[in-house]
């Protein structure tokens, strides 16, 4: 069964955002996000997200069968 990765974005709950990426199998996320943040707090910042970090690395986006989403606040 595949696996849904959500990445949060923003600083507070105001301003929070998601994204939903399904990873390869043989992907070790731990590993790749490890690897986004010390590329990112380099020398030469990386600019980009992390769910874009994980697609260019072979992750894709969920499809509507496989993720629903509901909002909170009706």
């Amino acid at each position: 069964m595949a696996k849904v990765i959500a990445v949060h974005g923003g600083g507070d709950w105001a301003d929070a955002s998601a994204e939903y990426v399904i990873p390869p199998e043989n992907m070790d996320v731990e590993k790749e996000y490890a690897e986004f943040l010390e590329q990112w707090s380099g020398k030469n910042p990386l600019y980009t997200s992390f769910s874009k970090w994980l697609k260019d690395r072979g992750a894709r986006e969920p499809n509507k069968d496989e993720l629903e989403i509901y909002p909170e606040d009706v």
